[in-house]
C-alpha cells in the first residue's frame, strides 16, 4: 500500500469518526495519522492543541495547525493524503497538487453545512478534488451518487474480539452509551423511562457519556434515583463490560451515519438493542428480529418496546444473539481490509 498520511481530529474522548480513524489506521501498514496531541493513534504526527471546551475554537486551531504543516507534508515521502474531517476537505485542492487524495465522509445529512445551500455548494465542489471518496453511510451514498461516481461504501466497524475476554452477569439496567447531545435523542429515552418506570420497579436507567452542559440540563429536568449518569468511560474493556451487563441497550438518535459505531458495539455485545428507525436502517438490518426499531422521537413507542423486552426474557436473549451474529459482518479487521483495497488500487 502506498505510504499514506491520514488526517483527523482524534482525541481520547473520541466519537464515531475518531474511533474509525484509530481502528483503521492501527490495522494498516504505511499509515501515519496527523492528529492532535493525546490522540489514541499509535503512528502519528502530533499537533499540540489548546485545551478548551469550545469545540469550534479547537477545530479552528486544528485547521490552522494543518495549514502551517503543509510545507512539511509536501517535503515528506507520503504518496496519499486521506482526510476524514468534513471541514478539512477545504485542503483537498492543495494536497491534490502533489498527492493522491482520498476523502472519507462520516456524515452529511443533519449537519449544518448540508442544510445550508451555500455551504453545501462549497463542500461538494471541494470534494471534487478527491481521487476517491469513501462513505460510511448508505444515506450519504444516496445523496452523493448524483454528484460523484468515484465512491466506495465502507461502513463503520466494531471490535468483536474484546467481548470474548468479558464474563459478567446481566443486570436489571437499561443503558445508553454515546455523546450527550440533542442529536442522540436522549431526552426521548428519558421520557420513555419516566412513563414506564413504575411498571419496571427493579430496573434503572444508566447514561454513559461525557457530562456537559446539556447533560446537566437533562439531569435537572429528569431528577430520579433510578437514573444514573455515569460520565465518560475511556477504558474500552470497562465500557464493553457495561454493555454486556445491560439488560437492554438503547440508541435513540435523531440522525446518524449508518451504521454508527456505538450501535454496532451494542449489537456485538449480544444484548438486545432498541434503536430509532433512521432512514436506511432497514437496508442494514433487513430482519426485524435483529433489533427493535421505533420512530425517532416517539418515546411512547420506545416505552412499549422496552416493556416488551423486560416482560419476555427469552425474546430479549433471542434478539440479542441475532444482533451479535449481524455485528460479525462489521468487524474492524474486515473494514480495515476494505479501506486498504481502496488505498492500494489507483
Amino acid at each position: 500500500m502506498l505510504k499514506t498520511l491520514m488526517i483527523g481530529l482524534t482525541p481520547p474522548l473520541e466519537g464515531g469518526s475518531e474511533r474509525h480513524i484509530f481502528e483503521v489506521s492501527s490495522r494498516l501498514k504505511n499509515v501515519t495519522v496527523l492528529t492532535q496531541r493525546w490522540s489514541l493513534c499509535e503512528d502519528k504526527i502530533e499537533i499540540n492543541l489548546i485545551k478548551t471546551k469550545i469545540s469550534y475554537l479547537k477545530s479552528l486551531f486544528f485547521f490552522i495547525s494543518i495549514f502551517l504543516k503543509i510545507p512539511r507534508i509536501f517535503l515528506s515521502k507520503f504518496k496519499v493524503v486521506h482526510i476524514h474531517e468534513n471541514y478539512l476537505f477545504l485542503f483537498l485542492p492543495i494536497f491534490k497538487i502533489k498527492f493522491k487524495t482520498v476523502a472519507t465522509i462520516h456524515g452529511i445529512k443533519g449537519f449544518k453545512f448540508y442544510d445550508n445551500k451555500f455551504l453545501w455548494f462549497i463542500f461538494k465542489n471541494f470534494l471534487k478534488f478527491s481521487d476517491k471518496i469513501i462513505v460510511v453511510s448508505l444515506a450519504d451514498r444516496e445523496i452523493l451518487k448524483k454528484e460523484f461516481n468515484n465512491m466506495t461504501y465502507i461502513p463503520n466497524g466494531v471490535d468483536t474480539k474484546i467481548y470474548k475476554e468479558i464474563k459478567v452477569r446481566v443486570s436489571n439496567k437499561i443503558t445508553f452509551v454515546g455523546r450527550i447531545h440533542e442529536q442522540k435523542g436522549i431526552i426521548y429515552l428519558l421520557k420513555a423511562f419516566y412513563e414506564i418506570k413504575d411498571k419496571i420497579p427493579n430496573f434503572r436507567l444508566e447514561i454513559i457519556g461525557n457530562i456537559n452542559d446539556y447533560a446537566k440540563e437533562l439531569m435537572n429536568e429528569f431528577s430520579d434515583s433510578k437514573i444514573l449518569w455515569r460520565g465518560f468511560i475511556l477504558d474500552r474493556k470497562e465500557l464493553f463490560q457495561e454493555l454486556v451487563s445491560s439488560y437492554i441497550l438503547v440508541y435513540p438518535s435523531l440522525w446518524e451515519a449508518l451504521p454508527w459505531p456505538a450501535l454496532l458495539e451494542g449489537l456485538a455485545s449480544g444484548r438486545p438493542v432498541i434503536s430509532s428507525n433512521l432512514n436506511g436502517m432497514r437496508n442494514i438490518f433487513s430482519d426485524k428480529e435483529d433489533l427493535l426499531l421505533f420512530e425517532p422521537g416517539s418515546y411512547n413507542e420506545l416505552g412499549k418496546k422496552l416493556l416488551k423486552l423486560v416482560n419476555d426474557e427469552n425474546f430479549a436473549n433471542f434478539i440479542g444473539m441475532n444482533g451479535k451474529n449481524k455485528a460479525k459482518e462489521y468487524d474492524w479487521d474486515i473494514i480495515a481490509k476494505k479501506v486498504s483495497v481502496v488505498l492500494e488500487k489507483w
